[in-house]
């Protein structure tokens, strides 16, 4: 674990801070806050960050994961190379075969910010494995009326309490009400979870922040435990996105 408690990269208007509880992340991309740290409805903190080895539930109860894995909860290792923060954690979660090792990658240059996530197993057994980044955009006006490559996607965080999956093109437009417009690239996060919160009494829906959460596989299918969603002994598995203006 880092020394510190967080890494910041000031890039002229842009800022990267990641946190080593977590490697929670937040972002300003040209003085634009992009990224940041909301109180939901459920009276919890929502902030970005890593979902590993299992984004949302365990379904199958191949390992008795909880929710999203335990590196957002863990320490992590936080380095600070050049223009780069590097995370580095081996993951512990109990019931997960052990030595696989995620390593982040991230930067912000001109207005653009980038992740990439490799995994390596350098254990003995092959592993499930479905990884992904859970963001909160900064929805200023509120999420209504949010759109990705022209469709709104405010019904379908409406209707699907527990969030709801979207295939991700390599290029794709994001237009936040009270933001720029967005362009999010990935290579390998296939998928998008859509979400917002809600307060478990009253249901209403948060209104500060969106999430689209860039994933390896769907979340809400069967493709974590599937032969795709497989890594095997001695290999690695990169994906990556980044977000510009």
């Amino acid at each position: 674990m880092s020394e510190n408690d967080f890494v910041e990269i000031k890039e002229n208007d842009d800022v990267l801070r990641v946190e080593s509880l977590g490697a929670k992340v937040s972002l300003t991309l040209k003085g634009i806050p992009l990224l940041g740290s909301f109180t939901r409805g459920d009276g919890k903190t929502g902030i970005t960050h890593p979902c590993t080895p299992v984004f949302g539930p365990d379904r199958k109860n191949l390992y008795g994961l909880k929710q999203h894995g335990n590196m957002r909860n863990e320490p992590v290792s936080l380095q600070h190379v050049a223009d780069n923060v590097i995370v580095s954690h081996a993951l512990a979660d109990p019931g997960y075969p052990k030595g696989v090792v995620v390593k982040q990658i991230m930067g912000v240059e001109d207005g653009s910010f980038s992740l990439v996530m490799i995994h390596t197993n350098n254990g003995t057994e092959e592993v499930a494995l479905n990884a992904g980044e859970h963001c909160y955009f900064v929805a200023p006006q509120g999420y209504k009326g949010t759109e990705i490559n022209g469709k709104d996607i405010s019904s379908l965080i409406d209707e699907h309490y527990d969030g709801f999956a979207i295939e991700l093109e390599e290029t794709n437009k994001i237009q936040i009400p009270g933001q720029p417009e967005l362009v999010l690239r990935q290579n390998g996060f296939h998928y998008a979870m859509l979400w917002v919160g809600k307060n478990p009494d009253t249901k209403e829906i948060d209104q500060t922040y969106v999430c689209i959460e860039p994933v390896e596989g769907d979340p809400t299918s069967n493709f974590f435990g599937s032969t795709a969603s497989k890594l095997l002994s001695g290999q690695s598995r990169s994906a990556m996105f980044s977000i510009s203006l």
